[in-house]
């Protein structure tokens, strides 16, 4: 079969996506990651695909770009514009993590609302900011930072991060009336997440941590934006979209056009 030109490619893959109700996000982190295979699909080996695996870190990664990839490949053959069945030789890739298990909106909204304190504020920070057990232990009052748009939260995160992410007026009032710039709280993430879980069970939420309010973040954030993965990415702090990209199989301005939605 001859190479259909990618332009051409490119229209009818993204019509198709349009037609399932994918977002235009989706689509462009998809054929992102198939023009960095840096050949045409029709003539794409096996080589040409662990290559374009094997270029991140994480196997959470590596899985869900052998995913986008079969995908892709699927799609391609069954619109007939490749006939190259290479996908089907690609071995199986371990992705490592299952799929996130966020809180419900209505759960969210009880934590934030009936949980004790100060486990209450912990819930509202998870669950409108997106930062996990150990960030919230480690919150002080100067990293929160007012702007001309808004207030921005700057986070010592995971392995070693220091970013700073804007955060809605909810998170900003929580912080603001401990009336300190010291640490807000004097217990360790170890304790943060044992308490929190607790809490949870309390009020009739069990089989699920604090780091479900994270991922009720992302989800929330991601429906939202209509699927803005880059945007999501940027407030999750995630190293690669392709992390992100997983809560688009939960999930049905940039990122302070997004906070500023929260209720």
């Amino acid at each position: 079969m001859e190479q259909i030109p990618l332009d051409i490619i490119e229209a009818k893959l993204r019509d198709r996506y349009e037609t399932q109700g994918f977002s235009m996000a989706m689509f462009r982190n998809d054929w992102n990651l198939l023009i960095r295979m840096g050949v045409h699909p029709q003539v794409a080996t096996v080589e040409d695909l662990q290559k374009t695996i094997m270029s991140v870190k994480a196997s959470s990664t590596k899985g869900t770009y052998a995913a986008r990839l079969r995908s892709m490949f699927k799609a391609l053959n069954k619109m007939k514009l490749i006939d190259n069945r290479v996908i089907e030789d690609l071995p199986n890739v371990r992705k490592g993590r299952g799929l996130p298990h966020p809180i419900t909106p209505s759960e969210a909204k009880m934590l934030m609302t009936e949980a004790r304190q100060p486990m209450r504020d912990w819930f509202i920070i998870g669950c409108c900011a997106g930062l996990r057990a150990m960030e919230v232990a480690n919150l002080r009052g100067v990293d929160l930072e007012k702007q001309d748009d808004g207030y921005v939260l700057r986070i010592a995160g995971k392995g070693g991060t220091d970013l700073s992410v804007p955060v809605a007026n909810i998170v900003a009032d929580t912080i603001l009336k401990y009336g300190t710039s010291q640490r807000l709280w004097e217990v360790t993430p170890n304790r943060l997440s044992k308490k929190t879980s607790n809490e949870m069970k309390r009020l009739g939420i069990p089989k699920k941590t604090f780091h479900a309010c994270r991922h009720y973040f992302a989800t929330n954030m991601l429906e939202k934006s209509g699927g803005d993965l880059l945007a999501v990415r940027d407030l999750m702090r995630h190293s690669s979209v392709a992390t992100t990209q997983v809560y688009t199989q939960l999930a049905s301005g940039r990122t302070r056009s997004l906070v500023n939605l929260i209720n």
